[in-house]
């Protein structure tokens, strides 16, 4: 029987993949757990398209063109700032991830190559880029959160490696010029997916969890 708390402590966002695909019955099998999140009034407003070789890496080719070419300009805006105690989480998160892969504070060419990196992403031989009918309005967003995690939680139990990526949608002119998006729907994000390269040091990284009195209050 799975212990689903320990399978969400072991799961980690990997940054380096193997190129081998997954079989697309196995990438179904995911998919169709994910289905029976709930969603509000059970509209299940997930809109998903998902690459396999050779989409996957002339995407890639794509999107790091645009990259190294334009300024990112996500259909959600990204925050412009963190503030407190979000930024010192963020700045935690990605100092731990370039200690891990040598990368150097100061080493702006480094830097630059770990951020384009995301645009290859990190070599998975599948991404989802997921999309929600704007129509529905934010709340919806909510649906396709929880949508979100049982696809995370159903691919790690098959054992397969993840990473949710808000930096996908960053260029989404690339990506409807590409994949089969609706002018209805509003891109979200995207989801590297394959097999972890447990040899990368990028993949060496944790991240570290508030205990639960961070974030919850309880009232009598």
């Amino acid at each position: 029987m799975i212990d689903l708390a320990e399978l969400w402590r072991e799961r980690k966002s990997i940054r380096a993949f193997r190129p081998e695909p997954v079989p697309r019955d196995e990438l179904v099998r995911i998919l169709a757990a994910a289905q029976y999140a709930p969603s509000w009034c059970n509209v299940q407003p997930w809109r998903v398209a998902i690459t396999e070789p050779p989409k996957t890496s002339q995407l890639a080719a794509a999107m790091q063109e645009a990259a190294r070419s334009g300024f990112p300009h996500a259909e959600i805006p990204f925050p412009l700032e963190y503030p407190a105690p979000y930024k010192e989480r963020r700045i935690a998160c990605g100092s731990a991830l370039y200690k891990e892969m040598g990368v150097a504070r100061d080493d702006k060419a480094g830097r630059y190559d770990a951020w384009l990196r995301n645009y290859a992403f990190f070599d998975a031989p599948h991404v989802a880029v997921v999309a929600c009918d704007r129509r529905l309005g934010p709340y919806a967003f909510i649906d396709v959160g929880l949508w979100l995690g049982y696809v995370l939680t159903a691919a790690a139990a098959a054992g397969l490696a993840t990473c949710p990526m808000a930096s996908v949608a960053a260029y989404p002119d690339v990506l409807r010029r590409e994949l089969p998006i609706a002018e209805t729907d509003v891109i979200l994000f995207g989801l590297a997916l394959g097999h972890a390269d447990e040899a990368a040091p990028a993949n060496r990284t944790r991240t570290t969890r508030e205990p639960v009195e961070a974030n919850v209050t309880f009232c009598r």
